[in-house]
């Protein structure tokens, strides 16, 4: 029996956890910023991941399929390895709305990564994103009224001094369910595929 057959539909994502060092990274990081920031909304740290590919409301009778499509990039996709840095903002330093810190390092892997990903969901009724593929971790959300953020940052330096978490592997993918309240998005892992390619550490 299918486990998700119980529940219509499903607001899910498929992300890379954080290993619990770099979580670590990530909590010592907010608080440094936390001091000059303090009117953001700061993401849990147990909230964030690398998204790969955001699905959306599904219905529930999809999730496996979602599994059974990725299937052929578990068993084929070397592992890949990103550094944690550089701090940034969605949109704009005018009207800021996400504070995050970037990923470089094997970038053209995971642009690789994530278009195998877009091009298995497509078949299952998932259109491409419209937009280039961003590799981050959103460490903050600002709200609309909040627009002395940009004008902190701007004369604070903050995004200008070195930030480096260290390295980040990529070895797995997480299937991801999140539930919205008021209180904020809440993720909990469903299912997680690591990388079986030969030479990955999850390989026998």
């Amino acid at each position: 029996m299918n486990r998700f057959s119980n529940q219509k539909s499903l607001r899910v994502f498929l992300a890379v956890e954080l290993s619990l060092d770099l979580r670590r990274k990530v909590v010592e990081l907010q608080c440094q910023l936390r001091e000059s920031l303090p009117m953001v909304n700061w993401v849990r740290p147990e909230s964030i991941h690398l998204t790969l590919k955001f699905l959306g409301y599904v219905d529930a009778s999809l999730v496996e399929p979602v599994l059974t499509a990725i299937e052929p990039i578990r068993t084929s996709q070397p592992p890949l390895t990103l550094e944690v840095q550089g701090l940034g903002v969605f949109p704009h330093l005018r009207r800021p709305r996400v504070l995050w810190i970037g990923c470089t390092g094997d970038i053209p892997a995971l642009f690789k990564l994530v278009s195998r990903i877009e091009g298995a969901m497509e078949p299952l009724g998932f259109p491409p994103e419209d937009k280039p593929y961003f590799p981050h971790l959103t460490l903050a959300r600002i709200k609309h009224d909040q627009s002395q953020v940009g004008g902190v940052l701007t004369h604070s330096g903050l995004l200008e001094q070195p930030r480096n978490l260290g390295i980040f592997h990529v070895d797995r993918i997480t299937l991801f369910r999140s539930d919205v309240s008021q209180s904020g998005a809440e993720y909990t892992a469903l299912r997680t595929v690591p990388f079986t390619e030969p030479g990955s550490h999850n390989s026998i």
